[in-house]
């Protein structure tokens, strides 16, 4: 009878094993109840405002800096923003929208980005035409008063001053394209090299121009068709898609940032041609529902086989994080 007992008490034993688990499996695999939703893995041909990765975008943006300074007849007025552009402003070159020239109190908006994660929060990559640029400092000016946006006169012209060692001889100007936001930021160069010219002073960079918004001191990386060149893509779990997610390649050794755009056919995130042999960081930020997710992952460039364009695929695990946790990231680039 002892015995028999004994044999129940282990058999109890051995089944409140098995059960305890199966209880801790299922604590570790979550398993969704039958017909609640997954993550959403559709890809889109178009893009639109409802969608996370707008809203993504738009919280990555900067604070605008804004400025004031008083514009008096006769006079240049030489005025330091908080983002650290100098701006000297003669007057009689601003003209109000019917073409009046102003005085009084304008009000002055900035952005100086010389950080490589700044140009990833404003989305301003530095492409041209599909061709890599190597930025020397892009900023945007923009001029307003009575909350009104003023432009410069036909002949008028703004000079443009700000630190960034160390500076180069190569650069040129190029203008930020913003006609259709739908499509991917684009620099042209400026060709009126006579009213628009960049010089260096010191351990800074001058500008001229009779231009405002979106201005990019730059200079094509290399135009050799002999180059040696690849593409670069992001391979990623099926719910990081073109609807909640931005994708960058950054080139680790210059001021260069490249957008990756996500393709609905290949469900892909690609870059164009890339220069071969160069390290960069293939950076993946996402937001999925009120989560945010970041991910990103060093490689180096392939050479393809002489005459070809190479294609490389480049593995991103991005993991849940803080949006503070994205911005202290991007500082670092």
């Amino acid at each position: 009878m002892k015995s028999m007992t004994t044999k129940k008490i282990l058999y109890n034993l051995i089944a409140a094993a098995f059960f305890l688990s199966s209880c801790q499996k299922d604590l570790d695999e979550f398993i969704p109840d039958p017909g609640a939703a997954g993550p959403d893995s559709t890809w889109f041909n178009t893009i639109t405002t409802t969608m996370p990765v707008a809203t993504l975008k738009n919280k990555l943006l900067l604070d605008i800096q804004r400025d004031s300074f008083l514009l008096n007849p006769g006079t240049v007025t030489v005025t330091t923003t908080g983002s650290g552009l100098q701006c000297s402003i003669a007057q009689g070159v601003i003209l109000d929208p019917i073409g009046q020239p102003v005085v009084g109190k304008v009000y002055l908006e900035t952005h100086l980005l010389k950080k490589k994660g700044d140009i990833i929060r404003m989305g301003t990559p530095t492409i041209s035409n599909g061709s890599m640029l190597v930025s020397g400092g892009e900023f945007f000016i923009r001029l307003i008063k009575d909350g009104v946006e003023l432009q410069l006169s036909t002949n008028g012209h703004i000079n443009v001053k700000y630190d960034d060692p160390p500076v180069s001889g190569l650069m040129g100007l190029f203008n930020g394209i913003e006609a259709n936001p739908a499509a991917p930021f684009n620099w042209l160069p400026n060709m009126d090299t006579l009213n628009n010219r960049v010089y260096t002073f010191n351990q800074s960079y001058e500008v001229l121009t009779n231009r405002l918004h979106w201005i990019n001191c730059d200079y094509f990386y290399d135009t050799s068709s002999a180059t040696p060149r690849t593409t670069v893509s992001a391979v990623l779990p099926a719910h990081y898609t073109n609807a909640n997610t931005v994708a960058y390649t950054v080139f680790n050794d210059l001021r260069s940032v490249i957008g990756m755009y996500g393709n609905d056919v290949s469900r892909k995130f690609s870059t164009g041609q890339l220069p071969s042999n160069k390290q960069v960081t293939v950076i993946i930020i996402s937001k999925q529902g009120d989560d945010y997710y970041l991910g990103h992952q060093q490689a180096l460039t392939m050479t393809p086989t002489a005459g070809t364009i190479g294609d490389q695929q480049v593995a991103v695990t991005p993991v849940k994080t803080s949006f503070e946790n994205i911005q202290a990231y991007l500082n670092t680039l």
